[in-house]
């Protein structure tokens, strides 16, 4: 099957509908200071997304921008938390930010501020995951929505370069980071920690929340299928060499089938971090490629 009939393959079992350019997303809430701001997304159907804008001083600003999305948990304030900081995440929104970009992190679906009103977790996937696909839709494909939202309101900022946006997000956010990065060429670059293996050794094989379900899948698109639909963008990947939920000998194992991908491009191949710790998202080296590729 071609690039992009796998493409739209993965689209469709996503449920993504077109984005409409008559009624583009907005951002409400941006001052254009530097810091971090509580703002809105609005999506082109009227959806409102709560989101943290952060911004770096102009002294430091690359130009460069991210869409940061959050793994399982309180949701963006996992992403900003420093006191203490989150045990997975570690600040991650302010390490981006001390690297020169602006970050946009949308609370997705299930998590934090939309939260299912009757959950009382951190989390209500199991809510909604049943309930995306009672009306045909999994709950992952309305989270790589919202990320696209969030990728096309980033894009159209001051002091945005549209062509050096990319997504990045570990566990669950990493899921979202790569599935959008795949269906979605505007995406410069994608930083994906803590998910990137396969199917049937990871959520196929070891209990995982059931948001992370996205039905037909397989045999076709293995998580190599989807990562090769980003080639000849920048692909970079982080892996724990503890994680139990994602074991890092299948991720090499499929790590392995990338690299030809980008050479027939003329391009080097992704990197695959691979830190000594278990499931959380330290962004160091990982953090510096990403840096490196996006200029």
């Amino acid at each position: 099957m071609t690039v992009p009939a796998q493409r739209e393959r993965l689209t469709a079992l996503l449920a993504l509908e077109p984005e409409t350019p008559d009624a583009p997303a907005r951002l409400e809430g941006d001052s254009g200071a530097p810091g971090t701001h509580e703002v809105a997304l609005i999506a082109a159907d009227g959806t409102r997304i709560p989101a943290l804008l952060l911004r770096p001083d102009p002294s430091a600003a690359t130009g460069a921008a991210a869409v940061l999305v959050a793994g399982h948990g309180r949701g963006i304030d996992d992403l900003v938390a420093t006191d203490p900081a989150d045990g997975y995440h570690d600040a991650l929104a302010h390490k981006l930010v001390r690297a020169g970009m602006t970050v946009l992190c949308p609370e997705m679906v299930s998590f934090g501020r939309r939260r299912f009103p009757s959950a009382d977790a951190e989390n209500s996937c199991g809510i909604d995951a049943a309930r995306h696909l009672l009306h045909g839709q999994p709950v992952m494909g309305h989270r790589v929505a919202d990320a696209r939202t969030a990728v096309t309101v980033l894009r159209a900022l001051d002091g945005v370069d549209p062509e050096r946006v990319a997504v990045v997000g570990g566990s669950g956010g990493g899921a979202v980071s790569l599935l959008l990065a795949a269906v979605d060429t505007r995406v410069a670059a994608a930083l994906v920690s803590n998910y990137f293996c396969t199917f049937e050794a990871s959520i196929g094989s070891i209990r995982h929340c059931p948001c992370n379900i996205i039905p037909g899948l397989l045999p076709g698109l293995e998580m190599a299928d989807i990562a090769a639909l980003v080639a000849p963008r920048t692909l970079v990947l982080e892996a724990g060499q503890q994680d139990r939920i994602f074991p890092i000998e299948a991720t090499r194992a499929a790590h392995s089938l990338l690299a030809p991908v980008w050479e027939a491009h003329g391009e080097p191949g992704p990197e695959l971090v691979v830190t000594d710790g278990g499931h959380a998202f330290r962004a160091e080296r990982s953090l510096e490629a990403l840096r490196e590729r996006l200029g």
